[in-house]
């Protein structure tokens, strides 16, 4: 595994992100913490939700390693034919159970009637955004598949593009808001798809590989699924809280999604390609990718807890978006910098395990995070508010992510770097909280 593959995602991905945070401080201005900021935070969330089920996973842990070793037309076209038949099915019912949806994951806007209908405009307006959203994680497949790492790190710009220039004017118009989340997610398929074309042959869904897809891609579906049902708690959770609390949470863990894409993703898609050429170098390949996140995301994390306020302050502050929101908003951060380097060592760990299709362990990590979840959001929202939900995040990535270097590599360098990495962000985490 070369770090220049890592760091060459990592340029396009940093383009990206930057335009990313753009888009933040667009949607700020235009929606501040407002309760259709709230509402369009729910109406993302969805789609967002159910991406981690059937696209993201296909992209990196369960298309790669397959295809990497199968290297076929055929059994590509089978897979593309199944992911976009799932898809298909899934966005018209959206569509008609967009209401009952907007009642499970967020049961506190039922006591603001005009909160609940724009959140239900809202979520069926971006709905059909799961469409190319897969076909997007397909090409993205294709392009790790063949090493262009730095493409499918750089086409997020071009959903941050559309999505800016939509939310532009989502000021006058709330339900832009909406509608700059498909807008975007559109244009970041365009581009992926122009680059990883590929010439059409019958799909053969009788291809052995097809079986170990379709078991890899339910593992993989399952484990975005605990994650999901973790962030679907969260929501509830929150959405009994005060108007404005989904919206602080989304701007803080905006900030946090930063370093994780950057280096996380970046370093976790490199080391699945090179674990399923090189199994014979697998923990070596694992050490690179474990010494670089730490040093990458605990850097981060040091910046946030120095100076995250003022970088908050600076970066929204204006338009709907005012110095109180901006209070509150670090508060959530802090909760949360635990998680960057949680969120960036579990990549590293799931590529690792999805490779050597070690799908178990990996299973059990993500149900431990969720029943840990599960147990802690509720009490801790009810004392710390809406930073007991970023705590609450913190506390059950970082024992999914022990127990998955405890398996991977039982007590060694890799699990004790581990340790002593998120130790220390918790450390971060709460030291400005103190001595305030």
């Amino acid at each position: 595994m070369r770090i220049r593959s890592i760091l060459s995602f990592s340029f396009g991905t940093l383009l990206s992100r930057l335009l990313g945070f753009v888009r933040e401080l667009v949607f700020a201005y235009a929606l501040g913490a407002t309760a259709y900021a709230d509402a369009v935070v729910v109406a993302v969330r969805i789609p967002t939700m159910l991406r981690g089920m059937l696209a993201e996973g296909v992209s990196q842990n369960a298309f790669v390693p397959v295809l990497k070793r199968w290297q076929d037309l055929s059994l590509l076209w089978a897979i593309t034919f199944i992911i976009v038949g799932a898809v298909l099915l899934v966005i018209p019912a959206g569509e008609v159970l967009s209401p009952m949806i907007v009642k499970i994951i967020a049961p506190g806007f039922l006591s603001d009637p005009e909160k609940y209908a724009f959140t239900v405009k809202a979520l069926r307006i971006t709905f059909p955004s799961l469409f190319f959203i897969s076909a997007a994680a397909i090409s993205m497949g294709i392009l790790n598949t063949r090493g262009e790492f730095f493409k499918t790190g750089l086409s997020p710009v071009f959903f941050n593009m559309g999505s800016i220039v939509v939310l532009l004017f989502a000021y006058k118009n709330p339900l832009l808001g909406a509608f700059a989340f498909t807008f975007g997610t559109f244009l970041q398929f365009l581009f992926l798809f122009y680059f990883s074309r590929v010439g059409f042959q019958r799909p053969n869904f009788k291809h052995p590989a097809v079986k170990e897809f379709l078991k890899n891609w339910l593992s993989m579906s399952l484990n975005s699924g605990f994650l999901q049902i973790s962030t679907l708690i969260n929501s509830i959770a929150a959405s009994f809280l005060a108007t404005g609390t989904l919206a602080y949470l989304s701007y803080a863990f905006r900030l946090i999604h930063l370093p994780q894409g950057l280096f996380g993703v970046a370093t976790a898609n490199v080391l699945t390609k090179s674990v399923s050429e090189d199994e014979g170098n697998a923990r070596k390949y694992l050490w690179k990718g474990l010494l670089f996140v730490s040093f990458t995301t605990l850097s981060v994390a040091i910046l946030y807890a120095v100076l995250g306020l003022p970088v908050v302050k600076l970066a929204f502050v204006r338009g709907r978006f005012t110095p109180e929101d901006a209070r509150r908003t670090y508060e959530i951060l802090l909760g949360y910098l635990p998680t960057i380097p949680a969120f960036a060592f579990s990549s590293v760990y799931l590529s690792y395990l999805f490779a050597l299709f070690r799908r178990r362990e990996a299973n059990i990590g993500f149900l431990v995070s969720t029943l840990t979840n599960l147990l802690l959001v509720f009490p801790m929202a009810a004392v710390l508010g809406a930073i007991g939900i970023a705590y609450t995040v913190s506390i059950s990535n970082t024992l999914s992510v022990l127990y998955w270097s405890l398996r991977c590599c039982r007590i060694s360098k890799e699990s004790l770097l581990t340790l002593a990495v998120i130790l220390l962000s918790f450390f971060l985490s709460v030291f400005p909280l103190w001595v305030s």
